[in-house]
C-alpha cells in the first residue's frame, strides 16, 4: 500500500492525501540527520539516510539549537508525516485561502500548504532559527514554491499579511499567543499543538474557530511536539524536592498510573498548575509531582507516596483519576480549550460543561 492509499484508509481527506502524493519529504531533509542521538549523513550512509527519512517517523534535523559540542538535544525536525497529515485535515485548507505557518523547520510542510491553497504567495511560513529559515527557503525554491520564508519569533505572527484564514503551529505552546487571534479572520482556524504541562507527556492537538477575541474547539488527538522556543522549559522545580514531607502514606497504583499515556493525558487536562518528571533513587525510579503556583509537591515511589507543600499533589491527582474513570474514562478527543480574556481553560463534552481553568 503506497503512503497516500494509508492516508486515505486512516480517514484523511483526498485532498491532503494527493498533497502527500505530489510533494516528497527527501528534497526538505538535509544531508546531516540524528537517530537515537547519534548522526546520520547522507555521504557516508546514504540507503540509511534515505531509509530513515522514508518512514513514518519524526527524523531529528538540528540539535541543540545548532550549537557546536552541546548534549545532543533534539531542537527541530521533520514530523511523522501520519500526524503531519492529520494537523492538515484539521487545517481545513481550501484554495485560494491566506496561511500562516509557525514553526518552518524543513519547508516541508509548508510546500504541502502552499499545495492545498494553490498559490505560494498565500502562504507565509515563520522561523526563529536563521540557519534553519535559510535552509528551508533554499529548499522550498528548489522544489518550485517562492512561499514567503521569515525569520522571526513566531509568537508574534507575521501582523504584515493579516487577516489570515488559517494559522498552523509545528510546535507546541501553553499559551496560545494573542498575536495568532488578533491576526486570524473571524470565523478562521488556528490548529496547534497545545499542553499545560511543561515538561511530562506530550501535549494535545487543538482546533480553535476563532470569534472576535475568543478561540475555541476541540482536541484532535494527543501527540509531542518541540516547544515553541518563547515558552520551552527551561527546567528546574519551585522547591526543594528533597524536603522532608509532610505526609507518608501507602498507594497501590501509583506510578503505573502516571506511566500510561491514555490516563496522564486527560488528568493533565483536569489538574492546572502542576508538572512531573522522573529522577533515580537509592530506592530505584521516582516520578515527583510539582506544582507551578505554590511550594507543593509529592515524590511517588512503587509502594508509597511522600508529600508536602500546601497542596496535596497525589491526592488530587487521586481525585481527578476517580472522577474520570467514573465518567467512563473519556479521551482526549471528547475536551476542548476556550482561548479568551480568561485566560485557558480546559472543558469536556461542551464549553459549558466541568471546566478547568489553566492561567
Amino acid at each position: 500500500m503506497t503512503f497516500e492509499a494509508a492516508l486515505r484508509a486512516a480517514g484523511v481527506s483526498d485532498r491532503v492525501a494527493e498533497a502527500f502524493a505530489r510533494v516528497p519529504r527527501h528534497p526538505f531533509i538535509p544531508d546531516r540527520i540524528w537517530h537515537r542521538g547519534r548522526p546520520v549523513d547522507r555521504a557516508a550512509d546514504p540507503d540509511r539516510w534515505r531509509r530513515l527519512v522514508d518512514t513514518d517517523d519524526a527524523v531529528v534535523t538540528q540539535v541543540d539549537d545548532g550549537a557546536e559540542n552541546g548534549p545532543g538535544l533534539p531542537s527541530s525536525s521533520s514530523s511523522a508525516p501520519s500526524i503531519m497529515a492529520a494537523m492538515l485535515d484539521a487545517l481545513d485548507v481550501h484554495p485560494g485561502q491566506w496561511v500562516l505557518e509557525i514553526g518552518t523547520g524543513t519547508g516541508w510542510n509548508a510546500a504541502l500548504l502552499c499545495e492545498l491553497v494553490g498559490d505560494a504567495d498565500r502562504v507565509t511560513t515563520v522561523e526563529v532559527d536563521p540557519v534553519l529559515a535559510e535552509r528551508a527557503r533554499g529548499a522550498l525554491e528548489d522544489a518550485g514554491y517562492r512561499t514567503r520564508v521569515v525569520t522571526g519569533d513566531g509568537a508574534a505572527g507575521y501582523p504584515a499579511l493579516a487577516p489570515y484564514d488559517r494559522i498552523i503551529a509545528t510546535c507546541t505552546v501553553r499559551d496560545v499567543p494573542k498575536a495568532w487571534l488578533a491576526q486570524t479572520r473571524d470565523g478562521g482556524l488556528v490548529v496547534t499543538p497545545w499542553s499545560p504541562q511543561p515538561s511530562g507527556p506530550g501535549g494535545v492537538l487543538a482546533r480553535l474557530r476563532v470569534r472576535g477575541d475568543t478561540a475555541e474547539g476541540r482536541f484532535v488527538q494527543g501527540l509531542s511536539f518541540m516547544w515553541l522556543r518563547a515558552q520551552r522549559n527551561r527546567g528546574g522545580t519551585p522547591h526543594d524536592l528533597n524536603a522532608t514531607a509532610d505526609q507518608i502514606r501507602p498507594i497501590e497504583a501509583g506510578q503505573d498510573l502516571l506511566l500510561d499515556g491514555t490516563v496522564v493525558l486527560p488528568l493533565m487536562l483536569m489538574l492546572p498548575a502542576w508538572r512531573f518528571g522522573m529522577r533515580r533513587s537509592p530506592e530505584g525510579m521516582v516520578i515527583w509531582l510539582s506544582a507551578t503556583d505554590s511550594p507543593s509537591w509529592a515524590r511517588v515511589y512503587e509502594d508509597r507516596v511522600e508529600q508536602g507543600g500546601p497542596r496535596r499533589l497525589w491526592d488530587e491527582l487521586e481525585q481527578a483519576h476517580a472522577w474520570w474513570d467514573q465518567r467512563g474514562r473519556p479521551g482526549v478527543e471528547e475536551f476542548g480549550l476556550t482561548v479568551g480574556a480568561r485566560g485557558h481553560t480546559v472543558w469536556l463534552g461542551s464549553p459549558d460543561g466541568p471546566s478547568w481553568r489553566h492561567g
